[in-house]
């Protein structure tokens, strides 16, 4: 019989065959979608009955690293399944366009799941999030969040810890783990938002992820003011790069969605190497000199400590979690830039000292949810 790291290579080497890199997650030369129409878009009630069939919870353990779709009937099947109570418990939840088996979301699975000491719950909603339906996505944010958190209510009488719990999710994602927290009758230990999405998110707190959401509510900002919030949302705000644009994407051909998913590849990274980042002012451009710093530099995405509080800034100009660049041999080679992209990623050209100015993002930007641009995808 394999061991449990054979099946992990196993599993690993599966997906990665499956899709080249990352890149694909930007839908670059794929037709995967093309006979999707806006005819096609599901909008759920608010007060549908839970379970949607269209929603589904899939557990992933070190011990059995595939997908095992959660039974809410059957009383005791936590027990009885590879959920071991005494790791952390992930619950991973992608954002537009996504699904348990797209990327860029299964790149933060199969890392946590390398890492080991992780149970992994990845929510799928992409029957309810898939393109073009981008308006009808952010409507179904609130129905399907209340029927997360009646799955997380049932697991939790079944034995699920509500201190051992971190809700990780990305885009809408993000605002997802928000959101279901309203509904749950516990509190979520912490939150982290990898690049929250912008486009028609409302301010309402019940409608977005904000601090109230969670004991800690820490959030990566990659794409700040253009696929990504540019608020602050958490107890502790990370901006990457100024958050706005990260340098490694400026010679691809959709910068904003290249930073915009890049969040994923900076919290798969934390998991195998802390980044230090440092107090900023309170909005990410601002720069705070060390001696007038308030706080402390603590380490940004899974690493980062429950008390972690206000602003902080990291600097970096290579490719995150790819082994080329990273130096990491656990890193991912789908966080890689291909040939065809790798000149974004040397770092000949002197560095950019401060974020992208606002205004060259919106003269180039588009409607997120025009059915007609494929590569929009949050």
């Amino acid at each position: 019989m394999p061991s449990s790291n054979d099946m992990i290579a196993f599993f690993l080497v599966g997906i990665t065959g499956q899709r080249q890199p990352i890149k694909e997650a930007l839908f670059l030369n794929s037709d995967l979608f093309n006979n999707a129409t806006l005819e096609d878009c599901v909008w759920r009630r608010e007060r549908e009955p839970c379970p949607d069939p269209n929603v589904t919870l899939n557990l992933y353990t070190e011990a059995e690293p595939y997908k095992k779709p959660v039974d809410l009937f059957t009383e005791d099947w936590l027990r009885q399944s590879s959920w071991e109570p005494s790791h952390e418990t992930i619950l991973l939840v992608h954002g537009y366009a996504g699904g348990d088996d797209t990327l860029p979301i299964i790149v933060l699975r199969d890392a946590y799941l390398r890492r080991g000491g992780y149970n992994v719950f990845m929510l799928d909603w992409g029957q309810l999030s898939q393109p073009p339906c981008y308006v009808a996505a952010v409507h179904n944010l609130r129905p399907v969040a209340r029927c997360v958190a009646e799955a997380l209510g049932s697991l939790r009488k079944a034995g699920l810890r509500p201190d051992r719990l971190t809700c990780v999710g990305h885009s809408l994602g993000a605002h997802m783990c928000g959101i279901l927290a309203n509904y749950l009758n516990f509190r979520l230990n912490r939150i982290i938002g990898l690049d929250p999405a912008r486009p028609l998110i409302r301010s309402a707190p019940a409608l977005r992820l904000d601090p109230g959401d969670a004991r800690a509510v820490h959030v990566l900002h990659t794409n700040a003011g253009r696929y990504g919030e540019g608020a602050r949302l958490g107890h502790a705000d990370f901006c990457l790069n100024g958050g706005r644009s990260q340098p490694y994407c400026e010679d691809t051909p959709n910068e904003a969605l290249c930073s915009h998913v890049w969040s994923i590849c900076y919290q798969a990274e934390s998991l195998f190497r802390a980044r230090a980042a440092a107090p900023c002012g309170r909005r990410c451009s601002v720069r705070v000199p060390p001696a007038r710093a308030s706080a402390l530099p603590v380490p940004l995405g899974q690493p980062a400590p429950m008390t972690a509080s206000g602003a902080y800034c990291l600097e970096d100009f290579t490719t995150p979690f790819c082994p080329a660049t990273s130096g990491l041999a656990e890193g991912d080679e789908r966080c890689c830039l291909d040939k065809l992209y790798a000149a974004a990623a040397t770092t000949t050209k002197p560095p950019r000292t401060r974020p992208r100015p606002v205004s060259r993002l919106r003269s180039r930007a588009r409607p997120p949810y025009d059915h007609n641009n494929t590569l929009d995808i949050l």
